[in-house]
């Protein structure tokens, strides 16, 4: 029976799971952020090995037996931080095989228990990734929120702020959103936001959460939200078709994962008739951090 360790790794937290391949798990914890380009090295070895002590304490004897560690890690997409990461794991875990990947392929396999597929992630910000049935994987998208991110929250609340602003220059009639936005933000006047905005702790997570704002305006049928909603579904549509038909030949489950897909009226609704109706729209249940154990098992059965 194979026991691997699946990471799923965060900027703000990371969930780490010992399991076997019927999915039973042994030993599981939640430790801070693992995001390379959020931490240093020497802070991502202390919450590495913090974690695999903590597992190794819940169950020494099956955390002995892991023969594989799959850690789907975000700010791991290119060469370089992955190798950081998988070279700070090995340290800490010798002699253990150590995979690290873009931790997209967590949301994919958590939602195809490990089949080929198509992951729609959106929340503070958005990528497109797939697996086909020839292996080959593919991203659209990811790229952050001063280059792209089309249809997250990010992009959706940025939207907003800009209708707000440009109601307050007289250039559109956006009242009732300028109205939610100052009251969500408690501010008396449009031109407080600029601080409220700029001085807080996490601007981009602050013009994010926007998003419920937006979507509160949409549910009343308030114009500029519903424009603003629309626009993020045909982003988000644009991306998968692109995925679809440059790797799938339009025919593929896709999996909906991220905060902006938990009202399952809105956004899920809206792309269901953007995509071809031969591909399946499938919302994410299990946890990312299976699907990281999913992979394991994978490359363990492909060795």
């Amino acid at each position: 029976m194979a026991i691997v360790l699946g990471i799923d790794g965060g900027g703000t937290g990371t969930q780490a799971v010992v399991a076997d391949e019927h999915g039973i798990v042994y030993a599981e914890v939640t430790v801070g952020p693992t995001n390379p380009n959020a931490v240093s090295r020497e802070q991502l070895k202390a919450t590495a090995s913090h974690m695999f002590d903590q597992l190794k304490e819940q169950n020494g004897e099956a955390f002995d037996q892991v023969e594989l560690v799959f850690a789907g890690m975000s700010g791991s997409g290119d060469s370089e931080k992955s190798k950081l990461v998988e070279s700070v794991f090995a340290e800490c875990l010798p002699n253990r095989r150590v995979i690290v990947a873009n931790d997209a392929i967590n949301a994919l396999y958590a939602g195809t228990y490990g089949e080929p597929g198509i992951v729609q992630i959106a929340g503070t910000g958005s990528i497109t990734y797939g697996i086909n049935e020839e292996g080959k994987a593919s991203r659209i998208g990811g790229w952050g929120y001063l280059f792209g991110d089309e249809g997250s929250g990010y992009a959706i609340g940025e939207a907003a702020l800009r209708k707000v602003f440009h109601t307050h220059d007289r250039k559109t009639d956006a009242y009732k959103l300028a109205d939610k936005v100052s009251a969500y933000f408690q501010v008396d006047v449009v031109p407080d936001l600029v601080p409220a905005v700029y001085e807080s702790s996490s601007p981009r997570e602050k013009i994010a959460s926007l998003s419920r704002v937006v979507f509160e305006a949409y549910d009343e049928k308030d114009p500029h939200a519903n424009q603003i909603v629309e626009q993020a579904a045909n982003d988000l549509a644009r991306s998968i078709n692109t995925m679809l038909n440059e790797h799938f030949q339009q025919h593929q489950t896709v999996i909906l994962a991220g905060g902006l897909f938990k009202r399952e009226d809105v956004l899920p609704e809206l792309l269901k008739s953007r995509i071809p109706s031969s591909s399946h729209l499938k919302l994410l249940k299990r946890e990312p951090v299976m699907g990281a154990v999913d992979a394991a098992i994978k490359q363990l059965g492909s060795a």
